[in-house]
């Protein structure tokens, strides 16, 4: 459960420079344990699009952002055409200041929340395959393994090896 005074809040165009630093961070932290996801920069114009779109959402704790979360109702170069109605979740991260407190489990809360107040039955994301500590995380907050996929990174220039998760949420 997100705390009393850390709130979520839709992003706006002045966000989006903060939310490119927390993914640069998570970048880093995820160089340096040698996985190979979000290696590839966010464009900026992808940033102000989803802020733009109502798609980027920020979280923060007194005056300082310190989570980032895109939901989208598609997601067709990762998941493909599916029959099924779902709420997809985009690059997540948190500060480093704030790793290991819950946030990013309460981050995937509110957005089950976000689904389930839109009657959408399904929450999807992704991650990198060699991400073995995120699946699991995935796995042990209820999201079933559905299966593994091969996409190509935003520029074109790589193949990536993605496993893609789901959870089933409750229907009001």
């Amino acid at each position: 459960m997100i705390e009393d005074h850390v709130r979520v809040e839709a992003a706006s165009e002045l966000d989006v420079a903060a939310v490119a630093n927390l993914i640069a961070q998570a970048r880093a932290w995820l160089a340096s344990r040698g996985i190979d996801q979000w290696q590839d920069e966010v464009p900026m114009s992808l940033l102000e699009s989803d802020a733009a779109d109502g798609r980027l959402f920020v979280v923060r704790d007194g005056d300082r952002t310190v989570a980032t979360v895109t939901l989208s109702d598609s997601d067709t170069a990762i998941w493909g055409t599916t029959a099924r109605t779902a709420l997809y979740v985009h690059r997540l991260a948190v500060a480093q200041t704030h790793r290991g407190l819950g946030l990013g489990e309460s981050v995937l809360d509110w957005a089950r929340s976000q689904a389930t107040a839109g009657s959408i039955p399904l929450l999807r994301l992704d991650c990198a395959t060699e991400n073995r500590a995120l699946r699991s995380y995935y796995a042990q907050r209820g999201f079933r393994h559905v299966r593994d996929a091969t996409v190509i990174s935003s520029d074109g220039a790589r193949e990536l090896a993605s496993s893609l998760y789901e959870a089933e949420l409750p229907r009001l």
